[in-house]
């Protein structure tokens, strides 16, 4: 037993090597991936908590939200770092990154249980998002994590055209949209796990 738990530990550490790897190779593309992809795993980890998920479901989650934005890698620069709003066109490649990390993560034995969560982080809670215009609680569970995990990190954040808000600002806007684009139930675990603290620094 205690040789299968030290086989299963090692092989988390080489997931998270690899997802590490990854994450810094998408990082040459656009300098705000690997920060920003720390900062989503973190804040979707104390989700996950804040709902009392298994740890096998908080692993599964930390692997997705670590590699959620990986197909951006297969997006040029130009479209990455464009200041301004996208062209129709520039959104529609754009939109592609959530299935190119399938291709990407299939290579990969062992993070198939995350895989769906990535592709599917940019659904709405309203059925308005993409790949599938999933809706409610068709979309995976991690998924509906995560979205919420990014939203709160890019309000958070400096960004060309505006300042970041204040942690207050940004659960509001989330709260907002909760019941259109989040589910209410993920943003009201977002704000248990902020002001209790479960968010690691």
């Amino acid at each position: 037993m205690g040789i299968e738990r030290a086989d299963r530990g090692g092989l988390h550490r080489v997931y998270e090597q690899t997802i590490e790897a990854l994450v810094a190779a998408a990082g040459q593309r656009d300098r705000t991936a690997e920060g920003h992809s720390q900062r989503v795993t973190r804040y979707s980890v104390a989700i996950g908590k804040a709902l009392e998920l298994s740890n096998e479901e908080i692993t599964t989650l930390k692997y997705a939200a670590g590699l959620h934005d990986i197909g951006k890698i297969a997006v040029s620069r130009k479209i990455l770092n464009k200041l301004g709003k996208l062209t129709e066109g520039e959104f529609a490649i754009m939109k592609q990154h959530s299935t190119i990390a399938l291709r990407i993560l299939e290579k990969v034995d062992g993070l198939e249980d995350a895989a769906p969560l990535i592709k599917h982080h940019h659904e709405r809670f309203d059925g308005k998002g993409y790949p599938d215009g999933l809706a409610g609680k068709d979309i995976p569970l991690g998924s509906r994590i995560i979205s919420v995990a990014e939203a709160f990190d890019i309000l958070t954040s400096d960004v060309p055209w505006r300042d970041a808000m204040d942690q207050q600002s940004a659960l509001d806007e989330l709260e907002a949209c909760a019941g259109t684009q989040f589910d209410p139930e993920m943003v009201e675990a977002f704000r248990t796990a902020l002001t209790s603290g479960m968010v690691e620094r």
